[in-house]
């Protein structure tokens, strides 16, 4: 094992301000691809995320990750409620046991869950796929489209939401802010019709998205429904897909409803992402349909903690 650069005793804190000066989406993403690559060689571990729920749809979660070839673990904790959502982590050297780093972890979880569809999409999406049809614009959504333009070459984004006002104000800012052509749709169908990247990332209790919706050969990131109470795919999807991809195969078959429902409680023929990445596994020639399910795996925030703490010490911004 690695040793993490040594530090002063003293725990340096960052807010989520200083994890966006420290880290770029395209680094992230160069990130997890290292850290998943490493778990499928055995040199870096997860700690199995843990939760519980109250109120209907709030929610605790806790999980983690041990990577040798950085030299560090970490935990990161969050709650999510209809109100807001709020998430830390802490960073420690593997080798001494010494705190690292504290860190607010909202916007190194955006960073990360787009950064992880980013991967994905490289690795399965076709080359030459340059329209996104995205469903939900949540706190989790503009970030997938930055991260889908660090691998494609994005120009239209056909997006859907139920809250029209909230739909086109992100539509606006996805334009403004990103330059791209955006279509504001009326209805999920519409959205995804003939789009070669899909992306759902919902807070949908009951699936919605139907495989006649799709285009044939496109690559959906169902990146909502982490829980089991959750679901955005109709089976008919998972059942057409050529390549099915999940980033924790452990999480996935105790938390994703729709791969269960759909493949058994097994997961038979489902890959992790790192096997792809590490073996450089393609799409098959001619796939009616690829599929990435995200998860949420602390391998990944641990990556891009990896790249924060690098980077900020080069920096000398951290004592």
């Amino acid at each position: 094992m690695t040793t993490a650069p040594a530090s002063d005793a003293q725990t340096s804190v960052l807010d989520d301000r200083d994890v966006l000066a420290a880290v770029d989406q395209r680094q992230a993403i160069d990130a997890v691809r290292r850290v998943l690559r490493s778990a499928h060689r055995g040199d870096a571990k997860v700690i199995a995320k843990s939760m519980t729920a109250w109120d209907g749809p709030s929610t605790a979660h806790t999980l983690g990750a041990v990577d040798q070839e950085s030299g560090l673990a970490a935990f990161k904790n969050w709650v999510n409620t209809p109100s807001g959502a709020s998430a830390v982590m802490n960073v420690f050297d593997a080798h001494s046991g010494e705190l690292l780093m504290a860190l607010q972890a909202g916007r190194l979880g955006s960073l990360r869950t787009a950064a992880t569809a980013a991967a994905a999409t490289d690795a399965m999406a076709d080359e030459q796929a340059d329209v996104v049809g995205l469903l939900g614009t949540g706190r989790q959504a503009y970030q997938q489209v930055v991260a889908l333009r660090a691998v494609r070459r994005i120009d239209t984004v056909r997006v859907w939401s139920p809250d029209q006002m909230r739909r086109d104000e992100f539509a606006h800012r996805i334009e403004a802010g990103l330059g791209l052509r955006v279509e504001s749709c009326p209805d999920p169908r519409t959205a995804v019709r003939d789009a070669p990247i899909v992306t759902t990332i919902t807070r949908a209790v009951e699936p919605f998205v139907d495989r006649a919706w799709l285009a044939h050969g496109c690559h959906v990131n169902a990146m909502g429904a982490i829980l089991p109470t959750s679901a955005e795919l109709l089976p008919g999807v998972i059942e057409a897909s050529d390549l099915s991809v999940v980033d924790d195969l452990e999480n996935a078959m105790r938390a994703s409803r729709e791969l269960k429902d759909a493949l058994g409680a097994e997961l038979a023929g489902v890959l992790t992402l790192g096997e792809v990445l590490e073996k450089d596994l393609r799409r098959p020639a001619d796939a009616a349909l690829t599929l990435f399910k995200g998860m949420g795996s602390g391998l990944s925030d641990l990556g891009v903690a990896a790249v924060v703490l690098e980077n900020c010490r080069e920096r000398t911004e951290l004592s």
